[in-house]
């Protein structure tokens, strides 16, 4: 997927690749705001053919190893809400620039800007893209308030314990080269633990039967250990649920970063 084009739901298949960041002239990422994308062929008087008016799109930032990065655009997809990605390179720098700076001070990704409002941090994102735009997918963050505690209760256990567990036990050996820590390694079966008792009432998904930002948050964090041939046989109704999040229509795309990925040299 070129650069400057619009992630659209289940129909764009693209590639992760690096090469494809949309740089200013000095090499920086660009800091304009989200374009106006046309919907629809225009007519001569600016209209389109149809009458539907110009569209806003938001402009996510996200890098393709990122698993939280890989989860906002997970949720855009299941959402069906249109996105301009642009691609920062966090080996090379290109979150430290200051021109992403001005647009996010924490330099991370994902990022999300919404015409004049900018939010980083993957969970309120998520939460924010469904309550704006998830319409009748409303039910991925529900507006329900039981069923909504429900969500945000399993999302703070996401990233008290899910992922900091799994990046606390992947990422010496994803980026430093280390053996597996057998500590680490104890801390997160816990919370696979925790999460295999969660789903064995025989529901789909972590809430129940519908799908939520939840199961992509942990899902996509759950992917750091495949990448390194970890395996929740141990968890059967974990590793059910981790199939059925990887059979997801846009999975292979939004996760393609993941596996494509090599240790830098």
């Amino acid at each position: 997927m070129k650069y400057d084009e619009v992630a659209k739901p289940h129909h764009c298949f693209g590639s992760l690749g690096f090469k494809d960041n949309e740089l200013a002239d000095n090499g920086e990422p660009s800091r304009e705001k989200p374009e106006e994308i046309i919907v629809r062929p225009l007519m001569g008087n600016g209209a389109s053919s149809s009458g539907v008016k110009r569209k806003r799109v938001p402009t996510l930032y996200i890098y393709g190893l990122s698993a939280p990065a890989r989860a906002a655009w997970m949720t855009a997809k299941a959402a069906e809400i249109p996105v301009r990605l642009k691609y920062i390179d966090l080996f090379k720098g290109e979150h430290k620039t200051p021109e992403f700076a001005k647009i996010n001070p924490d330099m991370t990704v994902p990022t999300l800007v919404d015409g004049d409002f900018t939010l980083w941090e993957s969970r309120p994102i998520m939460q924010y893209m469904v309550s704006k735009w998830g319409g009748k997918h409303s039910y991925l963050y529900p507006t329900d308030l039981q069923k909504r505690a429900i969500c945000d209760r399993l999302m703070n256990f996401d990233l008290g314990s899910v992922y900091k567990t799994v990046t606390e036990f992947t990422y010496p050996q994803l980026f430093q080269g280390k053996p597996p820590d057998p500590d680490k390694e104890a801390a997160m079966k816990k919370a696979f633990e925790y999460l295999n008792r969660n789903l064995d009432g025989g529901q789909r998904y972590m809430t129940g039967d519908d799908l939520t930002i939840v199961d992509i948050s942990m899902a996509t964090n759950i992917s750091l250990t495949e990448i390194k041939g970890y395996m929740m046989d141990k968890w059967p109704d974990l590793a059910m649920w981790y199939r059925r999040m990887k059979a997801l229509p846009y999975w292979a795309e939004c996760n393609k970063g993941l596996y494509e990925w090599k240790t830098p040299q």
